[in-house]
């Protein structure tokens, strides 16, 4: 090998014997660790008049665990006391000054009448029983104290940072600016922000709404078309057809235009053509009865739709495109939806109608 001395090598590894800092170091023939593993000992700093002293309190050592030394030794915890401390403060016994504020389903004021006549005010909905349940398990006095009408989210999250409230409880979004002020702790529930547009109107219904599928100059031209082709039929089979050769002139051509009349829109008339020119009259007839039918069904069909669909705007980007003037806008002033508005659609322009009040 390229190692000529490697017995000598493991030899002297074989006599290692010194104590580490992780504890004794030794090694075995038959062994790829150490042979005692590793050894751990915790010490409790402790303050005396000379100075920090390092008390021995407990040793770890492998294969093993945690075990209380032979002379086992008081450990002093913080605040000098020899009681364990809690994962966390304790709040029992401690008056706390809660801020909610009114917004169903979270929080619901309601105004009760005693016997007495005396009306008080009643918390319900998810934030009080909240409450309530948190008073329970950490044993703390909450005193609530309701936001007024026209106070804003972000004048919530003001009166814990002024001290005013020592905690809020509410749907309140987490944002940068209000992590500025203050803590918040894990959400409980999530919210979204949404759009509020008024409801479609009813449409009334228009007596001749059936004649908007086509323009007026259309309809025009359709009766124009149903006249003419009656008294070219006329001309053509007046002297062929057994239902108009016996007939008065009148009597011809207002039978002829029904003709044309009840081929167009697909009905059929109560005669046929006799001839070659009446019959390729009937066929353009039939033809032109196809797309007219058709093109009005489909028109009819579609003004229908859009009038009971048909929304003032669809998404965010009808905002930003300005579909809706700005002034038709209402935000909730000192909310997120008032952030996002200002940072993402009018660009830090306070255009909108600003809302106040609940």
């Amino acid at each position: 090998s390229r190692f000529i001395q490697s017995n000598l090598l493991l030899n002297q590894l074989d006599k290692t014997n010194f104590l580490g800092v992780s504890g004794p170091v030794q090694f075995g023939e038959n062994q790829t660790d150490r042979i005692n593993g590793s050894y751990y000992s915790i010490k409790n700093v402790q303050s005396s008049v000379y100075g920090l002293n390092y008390v021995f309190v407990l040793e770890y050592s492998d294969p093993g665990n945690l075990k209380v030394p032979l002379e086992e030794n008081i450990i002093i915890w913080p605040g000098n006391t020899l009681t364990p401390p809690t994962s966390r403060a304790s709040l029992k016994g401690v008056t706390l000054r809660v801020g909610i504020i009114q917004s169903v389903p979270y929080t619901i004021v309601q105004k009760t009448t005693d016997s007495n006549g005396q009306t008080t005010l009643e918390y319900i909905g998810f934030i009080p029983d909240l409450i309530e349940r948190l008073k329970t398990d950490m044993g703390f006095n909450p005193i609530l104290q309701l936001a007024p009408s026209n106070q804003t989210y972000d004048g919530l999250v003001e009166t814990v940072n002024k001290d005013i409230n020592d905690i809020a409880i509410g749907d309140i979004t987490v944002n940068s600016k209000r992590r500025k002020l203050v803590g918040f702790s894990n959400a409980i529930s999530d919210t979204s922000t949404r759009l509020i547009i008024r409801n479609t109107p009813y449409v009334n219904v228009d007596l001749f709404g059936y004649l908007k599928p086509f323009t007026v100059k259309l309809w025009i031209l359709i009766l124009a078309t149903c006249i003419v082709s009656g008294i070219l039929m006329c001309i053509i089979e007046r002297k062929d057809n057994e239902n108009l050769t016996y007939r008065s002139v009148s009597s011809q051509l207002t039978l002829s235009i029904w003709y044309s009349f009840a081929n167009m829109v697909g009905y059929g008339a109560d005669f046929t053509a006799s001839n070659a020119a009446g019959r390729l009259l009937t066929g353009g007839l039939y033809i032109l009865s196809l797309i007219i039918v058709a093109s009005y069904t489909a028109n009819l069909a579609s003004d229908l739709t859009l009038a009971k669909s048909q929304f003032v705007i669809s998404d965010i980007e009808d905002l930003k495109s300005g579909k809706v003037p700005p002034s038709r806008i209402g935000v909730r002033v000192g909310t997120v939806a008032e952030a996002y508005y200002l940072s993402h659609i009018s660009l830090g322009n306070k255009n909108y109608y600003p809302l106040t009040t609940r």
